[in-house]
């Protein structure tokens, strides 16, 4: 079997954490690629609630698990996720690569500082430092988790730096020596790892945080994440051949959502928004902001599929739609009086742009089931499997790990 990358095709908050935990069996290890603390990956079974931030999420099955280069770790968040599967009876089978990039009290603390200097500029960040420390990665101020471990990096020209641009910068008193025990243990070089892993004829499960959209540069810029959020980003983050990359799965909520400022075409407001977001449970899994809800964008998930030559999807929230007496997708954008289903002409723009909507056949009171798909449910899959060129792999019907349909076998 290839390895297999499953990647946000959204503003992130996808579901994707459930998706990696149900294909998880199937591969040895999983590998968070990308991001940092800023993610909530949320998987429930049964009535218990698992949310990750930094821990890829094939925690709960067992596997081993590499945290990769292009990570931003926060060595206290690490702690604490740890600290709390061990409670739960869950032990983390983790290598955390010595290349990763380091989030400190530094970091944080700009992060809040960067955004109240933008006013009613800002562009709503979680406030976990993860903008800043890949910043100062490209300054090469900022401490690597191997430099950490091996007490070899000196924080005096970062506190120079900080106290340059702050009245009054966070103390480090005793930070340097809690991290380096964070990280006690965990150190490995994760890009020789995968490809080991593949040369003995065993599967890697490359796990993406936030979405497509938020790409940094391929996203809604300025108001996007610190880093690359596309599945071609793999290769690069974790130092493996490009053709190590395997299948890509997209996920896709039914709806769209977003956290923090910036342009939203098919953003709803009002008894619908209210009520998606209260079905749907529709608030930050790290920050518990509630997410702004739209209809389904076609022209921006079409960009994204393609972008990321995805070769399935899998949707989630389909459930939600069944509470909805109506339901509309955008299937074009206006521009200026023009009609265009471009995502890149449009992007320039964005802000501006007019959704053109289709109303399509209410799934209101539609009955769902994991052992197949009423043909309400069926129709808009396969409508949605036509307008993308892509077959829906996965439909999830609910939060729950079981409450998955898998159209597509293998």
């Amino acid at each position: 079997m290839p390895n297999l990358c499953i990647v946000g095709l959204q503003w992130g908050d996808e579901g994707k954490g459930k998706i990696v935990d149900y294909y998880a069996d199937r591969f040895h290890s999983v590998v968070r690629y990308n991001g940092g603390s800023n993610a909530g990956h949320t998987i429930v079974i049964g009535k218990r609630t698992y949310v990750f931030h930094l821990l890829p999420s094939g925690l709960l099955k067992n596997k081993r698990l590499l945290i990769g280069p292009g990570v931003a770790v926060d060595p206290q968040t690490l702690t604490e996720e740890v600290e709390m599967i061990r409670r739960e009876g869950h032990k983390a089978n983790l290598a955390v690569d010595g290349r990763c990039t380091i989030v400190t009290p530094l970091e944080k603390a700009m992060d809040s500082f960067i955004e109240e200097l933008k006013g009613d500029k800002a562009i709503g960040t979680t406030k976990r430092g993860i903008g800043p420390s890949y910043a100062m990665r490209a300054l090469r101020l900022t401490p690597r988790a191997g430099d950490l471990a091996r007490g070899t990096f000196d924080l005096s020209s970062a506190l120079k730096f900080y106290r340059s641009l702050m009245k009054k910068p966070p103390s480090m008193e005793g930070w340097t020596e809690s991290a380096r025990t964070s990280l006690s243990g965990l150190i490995g070089d994760v890009g020789e790892e995968i490809m080991e892993t593949n040369e003995a004829g065993r599967s890697v499960l490359f796990e993406g945080a936030q979405g497509v959209l938020l790409d940094l540069v391929h996203g809604t810029y300025p108001y996007v994440t610190g880093t690359h959020t596309l599945a071609s980003y793999v290769p690069a983050s974790l130092g493996i051949p490009a053709t190590s990359l395997g299948d890509v799965m997209g996920v896709a909520k039914a709806y769209a959502t977003r956290v923090g400022e910036g342009p939203f075409p098919t953003e709803i407001h009002g008894k619908v928004e209210s009520l998606i977001r209260e079905t749907g449970r529709e608030y930050g899994a790290t920050t518990g902001r509630p997410r702004r809800i739209g209809w389904l964008d076609l022209v921006a998930l079409k960009y994204a599929v393609k972008m990321n030559g995805v070769s399935t999807l899998a949707l989630t929230k389909l459930d939600i739609l069944t509470k909805l007496k109506e339901f509309k997708v955008c299937t074009h954008y206006d521009v200026d009086g023009t009609e265009t289903a471009e995502f890149s002409r449009a992007l320039p723009q964005l802000s501006s742009v007019k959704p053109v909507y289709l109303d399509l056949p209410p799934l209101y009171g539609a009955e769902l089931t994991t052992a197949r798909l009423h043909r309400p449910v069926e129709k808009f899959v396969e409508y949605l499997e036509d307008e993308m060129k892509v077959s829906v792999s996965i439909v999830s019907m609910g939060e729950e790990r079981t409450a998955t349909h898998r159209r597509v076998t293998d």
